[in-house]
């Protein structure tokens, strides 16, 4: 028997990728955090939480099909599947105010070249966001900051680096303040 909780993320991405949905389950558990916040701020009456949670999760099994495992010192899964995420719920919510339906695509019909590229110009985006976020951020920040992106808690964060609870939420703030004041592109963080 397999015990998924114990698994890293670049395995249980192997295991989903082998259409193991207990894998995919265990990611859905690991992100669910950092998807409810990106759901939190696309909930309206016309696109209930329900309809876009349901959106997140279908970006980020996408996203786990798409991740190049190799790059993870480049880019955490946690990043990747943020930004897909947050794209597949930007085109959600803009697709409901139209009153169309978000249409998958099938993924044999698209063009290898294209996809590569496309590809390319997003690890070069999330390698620039990293970029200014770590010209931004004092170093103990920088590091909440990845762990935040990867999806863990303030509990597990401080676990991993050796703080207090208090001490990583304020870091979080400091964190979230500074790239909101000195980087358009976070912004909407």
């Amino acid at each position: 028997m397999i015990l998924y909780k114990e698994l890293d993320v670049a395995a249980l991405i192997e295991l989903v990728r082998g259409h193991d949905d207990s894998a995919f389950d265990e990611l859905v558990s690991r992100y669910t955090p950092m998807m409810n916040k990106l759901v939190s701020g696309f909930i309206t009456q016309a696109f209930r939480y329900d309809e876009a949670f349901s959106e997140a999760c279908v970006a980020l099994h996408r996203a786990a099909l798409s991740y190049d495992v190799s790059r993870s010192a480049d880019i955490t899964f946690g990043l990747y599947a943020q930004i897909c995420v947050y794209r597949r719920l930007c085109d959600a919510a803009l697709a409901q105010r139209r009153g169309a339906e978000v249409v998958d695509v099938d993924v044999d019909t698209i063009s290898a070249e294209n996809n590569i590229e496309r590809r390319l110009v997003g690890r070069e985006q999330m390698s620039r966001f990293f970029e200014k976020a770590r010209g931004v951020l004092s170093e103990y920040e920088y590091c909440v900051f990845r762990l935040y992106i990867e999806g863990d808690t303030t509990k597990q964060i401080a676990e991993k680096l050796g703080k207090g609870a208090k001490s990583v939420e304020n870091a979080k703030a400091r964190m979230l303040r500074h790239l909101r004041e000195e980087c358009k592109e976070f912004s909407d963080v």
